[in-house]
């Protein structure tokens, strides 16, 4: 499919790993609040809720299988489909990638997402965290140490671009299909390793509120749907009041 100049945005999904409608509100604020041409791309499953338009495109793609174990399973089947959005949308040279549960609340253009932005110096293990994120964290690490790389945490979850060239390239090198890493701070390690990125602060910067626990300090949400361009979710950060924030902000 060829989309001319508009800025393809790629969404994977996976219906199983959604709390709700985190992808309808996602969808929306890129409508209401992207100033630039785009084109949308779901990947993977058809989300129930989302409005067709000549904006939007869903791409089928079934989940990858089970995989071996160390090996983080999001992660292959994510690569596996932006592999499939190459193949459907050739004509692109590069895409913002997403995820669903990422919504704008304030406008932005595109020199808002190449900013490259870290949540950190360093890929920190930290043992609140899932065990497969934590082995996914630690994998990257090593693979980047041990070819030479800085190990600065890209993992933002905020939308980013990706060049195609760059990625396809490193997706080959580092036999991302079979083999798991964290994309972006993969790719942004290689590509960038002597850039001083825009350092996420959740008091000072202008981009990102993150809602990671069930019990957030609810002010802080409400002043992001003025001061913050994204406000963004965990799976334990998706609650009634986050949900209900949203669907009246976007009137549906």
């Amino acid at each position: 499919m060829n989309i001319g100049d508009k800025y393809l945005v790629v969404i994977p999904f996976f219906s199983g790993g959604a709390q709700g409608r985190e992808i309808v509100y996602a969808v929306e604020g890129w409508r209401k609040h992207f100033k630039e041409p785009y084109h949308i791309a779901i990947v993977g499953d058809k989300p129930e809720g989302v409005r067709d338009g000549d904006d939007i495109s869903f791409v089928p793609c079934e989940r990858v299988g089970e995989v071996k174990s160390g090996i983080y399973r999001p992660h292959i089947d994510i690569i596996n489909k932006f592999l499939k959005a190459h193949e459907v949308f050739p004509d692109t040279k590069g895409f913002i990638y997403v995820a669903d549960d990422v919504y704008a609340v304030n406008n932005f253009d595109i020199h808002d997402i190449m900013t490259i932005k870290q949540n950190g110096d360093d890929l920190i293990i930290l043992p609140d965290l899932n065990e497969g994120w934590n082995s996914e964290k630690g994998r990257t690490r090593d693979i980047l140490s041990r070819n030479g790389y800085p190990t600065k945490n890209f993992t933002t979850h905020l939308p980013v671009w990706f060049d195609w060239d760059k990625l396809l390239a490193m997706i080959e090198r580092f036999d991302m299909t079979h083999q798991s890493y964290i994309i972006e701070t993969m790719y942004f390690n290689i590509y960038y390793p002597d850039r001083v990125p825009m350092q996420l602060n959740i008091y000072y910067d202008n981009l990102k509120c993150g809602v990671y626990r069930p019990n957030p300090r609810m002010y802080i949400i409400r002043e992001a749907f003025e001061k913050k361009i994204w406000i963004q979710n965990s799976i334990q950060g998706w609650i009634p009041e986050l949900d209900a924030m949203l669907s009246k902000y976007y009137n549906i």
